[in-house]
């Protein structure tokens, strides 16, 4: 299986379903929330892995001074573009994190959300970033965690990557629509009983180790689940692992913490060669 054209046929269509309008909130102010220094800085920057281009316009349109270069391998960059129409500091380009089409040390920072882990090798991707880098400028990462620490998340990934196993050969369209319809089930499964927990001092624990504490409403998972169960590659790290990825690509000053409602590592270094 061509695992890197299947990936991007399974985010192409995700990313068709979107909304065209840009929610107040998205993955880059949950991430701004735990780094204590500003994301976006510089005269230009790039986003690895855009999606829908929902962050670009966020980080585009608070910092009208910045140039934004997005990129994304998935007919995401094409919803990217007509998003960021208006702004007159974005590039959209379609290629691969493995193969930026940049010279080297041209960026003030970078940029990436949960896209890494979906690549055939995050290491070769982390350090193509590195490459593009300025010298002592950050990369800021979301990645998967491995749960290895958390005995309930850990047994609920095995039980998804076993499902997994069958669902990656089903369709995008038919996977996606699967996903719109267990959506509620997982709220109401998951989600609900997490919501309560977190009310009480002596439950709150519990809800923080739940799976699908996150959601919002009903329907607000079928994004997730549709990458859980469709993405055709997935790595996931400890937090000795992200060390270690962001040491041997050449980063330095290396900050590693969790996003407040959803698992995975927040995680951010400095590059430190020319």
């Amino acid at each position: 299986m061509d695992t890197l054209n299947e990936t991007k046929n399974t985010y192409s269509l995700l990313w068709q379903q979107s909304d065209s309008a840009v929610p107040r909130r998205w993955h880059f102010n949950a991430m701004q929330d735990v780094i204590p220094e500003p994301i976006v800085r510089g005269k230009i920057g790039i986003e690895v892995g855009s999606g829908c281009g929902y962050d670009t316009y966020i980080m585009a349109r608070n910092n009208p001074s910045v140039k934004i270069f997005s990129m994304d391998m998935s007919d995401g960059i094409y919803k990217t573009k007509k998003l960021t129409s208006s702004l007159g500091n974005v590039c959209p380009v379609r290629c691969s994190a493995l193969n930026i089409p940049v010279k080297e040390r041209v960026f003030d920072f970078a940029y990436s959300f949960g896209v890494l882990h979906h690549t055939p090798d995050p290491k070769k991707a982390l350090s193509e970033i590195a490459r593009v880098l300025k010298k002592d400028s950050p990369a800021f990462l979301y990645l998967y965690e491995d749960h290895l620490e958390n005995p309930i998340k850990f047994a609920a990934l095995k039980i998804v990557s076993a499902i997994r196993a069958i669902t990656v050969r089903m369709p995008p369209k038919a996977l996606y629509i699967l996903s719109c319809m267990m959506s509620p089930v997982v709220f109401l499964i998951f989600t609900v009983p997490a919501k309560i927990l977190g009310k009480f001092k002596a439950t709150k624990g519990i809800a923080e180790h739940m799976p699908f504490n996150f959601g919002t409403g009903p329907f607000s998972l079928r994004g997730d689940l549709y990458d859980r169960f469709g993405a055709p590659i997935e790595y996931r790290f400890s937090r000795k692992g992200m060390d270690a990825l962001f040491a041997e690509c050449g980063f330095s000053n290396i900050h590693i913490t969790r996003l407040h409602d959803t698992a995975g590592w927040v995680s951010w270094g400095y590059k430190n060669y020319e």
